[in-house]
């Protein structure tokens, strides 16, 4: 049988600042009907280069197919004009990008836009439909990605809706003029781990469904696990090995292949590394706090009403910890961390940073030498104007530093994330991913903080670069007996991080306490449903989650709103 997607021996090469680079090196993979086949590998291994060159996206100059072929039903792709390429996209070959919000126009609803998507259809078709045709055909692909309520999401912004119903809204559109293959790039990245499992079973409904062909490009080896029959390791523009799931998952060949394994933190099992940490004396204290917001409405911008975003939160963190803050999208993580930060004001209660109440200390620059941040995404966080050196100094021109004093500072922090000296010249969009989190990490620590807060830090990072990352937070730590309030929904990694967690939804604490603990033996069924959602890569782990059924899950998460969540 002939695969539908059939690629051999792909050479892509660029040209760049009169120099050439080859970024693909003889790629072949294929992909039959109605089969998942998963491409992974670490971030600049050319899995992206892969995919736009499938495509027809990759711009070319300066990018280039040295040699090599891409056959779509037996057809030549890199043989077709632009024109016939164009006509296959959408058609024959779908794409789910990794952040549905960028993959949206803000300011057309989203019946607009998918109807945009099906007279492209119909125009490469020769079809004509009418509009009322073409908004049925619009619900029913919803309720194809389970939007039950299609005509009241195609009245809706993108904004209007949580990140789940963007994505399914996502997989609808590629669906919408009835693609042989469906292309997911990191489909569940910027999703919480429970929206993330509703998002893959979803698509593999599809793929029996619809009789769809599925590439799933990846760096979470649980998805992968979880999504494919065959798989594609890549490195360097390489691909290195190749196989069944279970071949690869079971007894992988290549070192490459091993070495992603053993940087994928564990769930459970002898692999879990613990961080043993015993305070006594409380450096961040929130008691009884809450925080409200007001919403507006109308062109007079009146409020109708608020929400409670955090209730009545009470926690004590110890110095030297790593205290987790878990909880899916919308629990109130990052205003609880907001608050900590002294960046909005609670409602009600009261925070205290080191003994002192925030009132009148927050924003003071004392304040600031004391709690940092680190944000989730340094290529946003990191203004792309400035070199390093001057995103560095700029912290310490603001707490009394002098010019001497700043460079020996700034040598000093780049010493201390591990970064060459000449980084200092340059700017962010030289650097890779883990290097510009280095660059956060070095800023966050310029006025020696004792308390950092870390915001999803490695969440836009894959498993190597997030393993050394890490690595790297502990040696601080150490180093200089830093507290870390660590956010996010990577359960996995708190694991294997933290000493203490809370678990957070809808804007309560409905767990805390020693890692160990949270996770061995779950006391809340929000706590259990969230444990049973995590992607494993092996089965040994899976027989020691918590076994909780699709009706159990869908109970506990029937409080988290879609529409509303607005």
């Amino acid at each position: 049988m002939n695969p539908l997607l059939d690629i051999r021996d792909l050479c892509i090469g660029f040209d760049a600042y009169g120099q050439h680079r080859r970024v693909l090196h003889n790629v072949d993979l294929h992909v039959n009907e109605g089969e998942r086949v998963s491409l992974i590998g670490q971030s600049g291994s050319g899995k992206t280069v892969t995919m736009r060159t499938i495509i027809g996206t990759l711009p070319m100059p300066p990018g280039k197919v040295e040699q090599g072929s891409i056959y779509y039903n037996g057809q030549s792709l890199l043989d077709l004009n632009k024109q016939d390429r164009n006509r296959l996209k959408g058609i024959g070959i779908s794409i789910v990008l990794q952040d549905p919000m960028l993959s949206f126009n803000p300011v057309l609803t989203i019946g607009r836009q998918m109807d945009d998507v099906i007279r492209y259809g119909d125009l490469r078709l020769r079809n004509s439909r009418s509009r009322a045709d073409r908004r049925t055909h619009m619900i029913e692909t919803l309720n194809k990605v389970q939007l039950r309520d299609g005509g009241r999401v195609l009245d809706s912004y993108p904004m209007m809706l949580s990140g789940g119903m963007r994505q399914r809204v996502l997989i609808g559109m590629a669906l919408l003029n009835k693609p042989r293959l469906l292309i997911a790039d990191e489909p569940g990245t910027a999703l919480d781990v429970t929206t993330q499992d509703e998002i893959l079973a979803l698509l593999n409904r599809l793929v029996v469904e619809e009789g769809l062909s599925l590439l799933l490009i990846t760096h979470n080896l649980g998805v992968v696990r979880e999504m494919a029959d065959r798989v594609y390791v890549m490195e360097r523009g390489h691909i290195v090995e190749t196989g069944t799931r279970d071949e690869i998952f079971d007894a992988p060949q290549h070192a490459y292949t091993r070495e992603l394994m053993a940087a994928v933190p564990p769930l459970y099992g002898d692999g879990v590394k613990t961080t043993e940490h015993e305070g006594t004396q409380p450096i961040v204290d929130v008691a009884s706090v809450s925080k409200d917001f007001e919403t507006r409405s109308g062109w007079l911008n009146r409020v109708t009403g608020s929400f409670r975003a955090v209730n009545d939160v009470s926690l004590t963190v110890q110095q030297g910890d790593i205290f987790g803050i878990a909880g899916e999208s919308g629990s109130g993580k990052t205003t609880l961390a907001k608050i900590i930060m002294g960046l909005t004001a609670p409602t009600k209660g009261a925070v205290q940073i080191d003994g002192r109440s925030l009132d009148g200390f927050a924003g003071t620059q004392e304040f600031r030498k004391l709690i940092q941040i680190v944000y989730q995404n340094p290529g946003s966080s990191l203004n792309p104007r400035r070199t390093v050196g001057d995103q560095l100094a700029v912290p310490l021109k603001f707490t009394g530093f002098d010019k001497p004093s700043i460079n020996r500072r700034i040598s000093e922090l780049l010493d201390l994330v591990e970064l060459p000296q000449n980084y200092s010249a340059m700017y962010p969009h030289e650097l890779s991913g883990g290097q510009k989190q280095r660059v956060a990490i070095a800023r966050a620590l310029s006025v020696n903080p004792k308390i950092l807060v870390l915001d999803e830090p490695t969440s836009a990072l894959d498993v190597l670069v997030q393993s050394t990352v890490i690595d790297l937070l502990h040696d601080l730590r150490r180093e200089f007996d830093l507290t870390y309030i660590f956010i996010s929904h990577d359960l996995s990694l708190m694991r294997n991080f933290c000493n203490r967690v809370a678990v957070m939804l809808r804007g309560e604490v409905v767990e805390t306490g020693p890692v160990a603990e949270i996770f061995d033996t779950p006391g809340h069924p929000y706590t259990r449903a969230l444990l049973s959602a995590i992607p494993v890569i092996s089965p040994e782990e899976d027989a020691l989650k918590p076994i909780v059924s699709k009706e159990e899950r869908a109970a506990v998460l029937a409080t988290s709103t879609e529409l509303e969540d607005t």
